[in-house]
């Protein structure tokens, strides 16, 4: 794979719209487009609160409204629905970030012109000037139609580096380059129209979309999805807003803390390794159905009703189960536990992969059979090895302080969303 010729393409200086009007308060629009369940705007909540604090205004655009009610309104914040395209068949699984985005309406540019328009009404409406994007591309691209300054927020996994082609996100199956090519130019063929239709050149290659002001992600260099990205700016995991005291099921043995969802694959594999564990066993499953809660409670296996505070109970228990839920597992990861993942998807799998390849931890693959679920979480539980690893990585981030990444964040957001200090007029003597 190449870098682009020509050097990385120059960040877009914010038009007069992404400015601040003297004396008025500047807001932001946090873009969830992509992505499901209570991480995403868990994890953005914190910085939400605190930039609220600081006298700007918070607009939130959900992809999962169901979630959004789950944790917005005890804060007093409110919501609006994301624009949003139903998956489109396409043969074969996804190859790269590219070829996941030609499934939801970037293969024909009237279907991505749509999903634009539609964002762009909802960065007028809230009179956003920054724009936080939350694996949101679409959000970016309408964006850069209205020169309103984008800042991303999360993981590596929605920011491929800037290379033509995007890489290949099924590492362990060969990929033509041609079929990379192909994908990122059949995108980017869609993207340029829209940007055309609104008047701004196109851009050179697919991964320019993600060329924004502020580009650092949140996570750790071990954990970035794409180990090829090279130097980074990396904020660090920052925690999701869940915390509920949980109760662990007062028996001996090792604890270990599962979360789960109703929609995890090999799900009661997963509830059937656990209940054969001899030790504490504590589970969140939101959505599971109640057969299932009924068939495996036990006196030394409790589900809890409520989300758990996930870095209090990574302290309490041995090692953990996930579903490769980066929240859950970098939680485990920063109390020095070690960790059995289930991703689902594509995004998880590579997480979970760079946390194998740590060594402080195991991964079911999600297109394998769970024969040897069991002995797995045996393995992670008890082999000395798996903590060991996990150990390390707590102790090179053990001067990582979340509440002050939480303060950084926001005076980074603060200060894009201010834009450009206006200079001061030239006098003469």
């Amino acid at each position: 794979m190449d870098q682009p010729r020509g050097g990385t393409p120059p960040v877009p200086m914010p038009s007069p719209l992404a400015q601040t009007a003297p004396g008025r308060k500047p807001s932001v629009l946090y873009a969830w487009e992509f992505g499901a369940n209570l991480g995403h705007i868990g994890t953005f909540l914190p910085v939400a609160k605190e930039l609220r604090q600081r006298g700007m205004g918070v607009h939130w655009a959900v992809t999962q409204p169901h979630q959004a009610v789950c944790l917005l309104p005890d804060s007093g914040f409110t919501w609006l629905q994301a624009p949003v395209m139903p998956e489109q068949p396409r043969t074969g699984p996804p190859l790269n970030y590219a070829d996941i985005l030609l499934r939801f309406g970037y293969a024909k540019p009237r279907d991505l012109l749509g999903l634009v328009v539609a964002w762009r009404e909802l960065l007028r409406l809230s009179g956003s000037s920054l724009l936080l994007a939350d694996h949101a591309p679409t959000a970016i691209l309408a964006a850069r139609t209205l020169g309103i300054p984008a800042m991303i927020f999360g993981s590596g996994f929605f920011t491929p580096p800037q290379m033509h082609p995007t890489p290949n996100m099924r590492p362990w199956s060969p990929v033509a380059e041609e079929q990379l090519v192909a994908a990122d130019l059949l995108a980017l063929g869609s993207i340029n129209a829209v940007l055309a239709n609104f008047g701004k050149p196109p851009l050179d290659f697919f991964a320019q979309l993600f060329c924004v002001a502020e580009d650092s992600l949140l996570s750790f260099p071990e954990l970035d999805h794409y180990p090829q990205r090279g130097p980074a700016r990396y904020w660090g995991m920052l925690p999701a807003a869940v915390a509920e005291d949980s109760v662990w099921p007062a028996v001996p043995g090792p604890r270990v803390f599962s979360y789960l969802r109703a929609d995890t694959l090999h799900l009661e594999a997963a509830l059937q390794a656990l209940h054969a564990l001899q030790g504490s066993v504590l589970i969140y499953a939101p959505d599971v159905p109640a057969e299932l809660v009924a068939r495996y409670a036990a006196p030394h296996l409790a589900f809890s009703p409520r989300p758990a505070d996930l870095k209090k109970v990574a302290v309490q228990a041995d090692a953990g189960l996930t579903y490769a839920s980066a929240a859950a597992t970098v939680a485990f990861l920063m109390a020095g536990k070690p960790v059995l993942m289930m991703p689902g998807h594509l995004e998880q799998y590579l997480f979970a992969r760079r946390v194998e390849h740590m060594g402080a931890g195991m991964v079911q693959h999600p297109e394998q059979p769970p024969h040897e679920l069991g002995a797995m979480l045996q393995r992670v539980v008890h082999e000395p090895a798996f903590r060991r690893n996990a150990e390390a990585f707590a102790r090179k981030y053990a001067n990582f302080d979340q509440n002050a990444v939480i303060g950084n964040i926001a005076s980074r957001i603060e200060e894009l969303a201010l834009g450009p200090k206006p200079s001061r007029p030239e006098t003469t003597p």
